[in-house]
């Protein structure tokens, strides 16, 4: 795994490597609290690197931004495992390891990772 804030994205296809839960989940606290710093406006991955955390890379940005897509298209299905606006750990577990691909820049018809096999996921792992 890359440790460096320069590592391109992948190609389409590609493996996304594994990351730390915890890195995954310090850099998920960061943007939602520097998006609420800057409300309205949108926050980019460079924008996010002004967080100033050595450990985000491009896998950890792409692995929250796919928490935040589940958010937006299964909340209901994702909502046992958030409160009050707080992502469980087992979120950030499940999402740092699951299997997942680059998408690129063509148009896909689902996500680069298995939904059903994330939420089997989910519910091994506990609320």
């Amino acid at each position: 795994m890359s440790d460096a804030l320069t590592d391109p994205f992948g190609k389409a296809g590609e493996s996304v490597a594994e990351v730390d839960p915890d890195d995954l989940k310090t850099f998920w606290v960061e943007t939602r609290d520097l998006r609420a710093r800057h409300h309205g406006q949108q926050v980019s991955f460079s924008g996010a690197k002004a967080i100033g955390n050595p450990r985000v890379n491009s896998q950890v940005w792409y692995r929250s931004s796919m928490i935040w897509v589940l958010m937006q298209i299964a909340k209901e299905q994702l909502a046992p495992w958030i409160k009050e606006e707080e992502v469980s750990d087992v979120v950030f577990r499940t999402m740092a390891t699951i299997p997942m691909e680059w998408i690129g820049t063509t148009e896909r018809q689902c996500l680069p990772f298995d939904v059903e096999e994330f939420f089997r996921r989910l519910r091994e792992g506990a609320v």
